[in-house]
């Protein structure tokens, strides 16, 4: 491992740490079951399983799978 993985280790880390920490602060009031992402109404299944989900289904799998394709690509695109 040279110093630039070692670096982008390092801030891919302290990346993680501070959306934890700000995820931990963050109210985790009711959604209002709408879909922040593309207006439609959230799934009542993934309501009853998460009260406080932001997006549906679909658009939470879309948001996973974009951040999968950044990790791959090491934080770049």
């Amino acid at each position: 491992m040279d110093e630039v993985d070692a670096a982008n280790e390092r801030a891919e880390h302290l990346t993680s740490m501070a959306i934890k920490v700000a995820l931990s602060r963050q109210s985790r009031a009711p959604s209002s079951g709408i879909c922040r992402a593309c207006g439609d109404r959230i799934e009542s299944a993934r309501l009853r399983a998460n009260p406080s989900a932001p997006t549906c289904c679909d658009c939470a799998a879309e948001e996973d799978a974009e951040h999968q394709r950044r990790r791959k690509l090491g934080g770049r695109g």
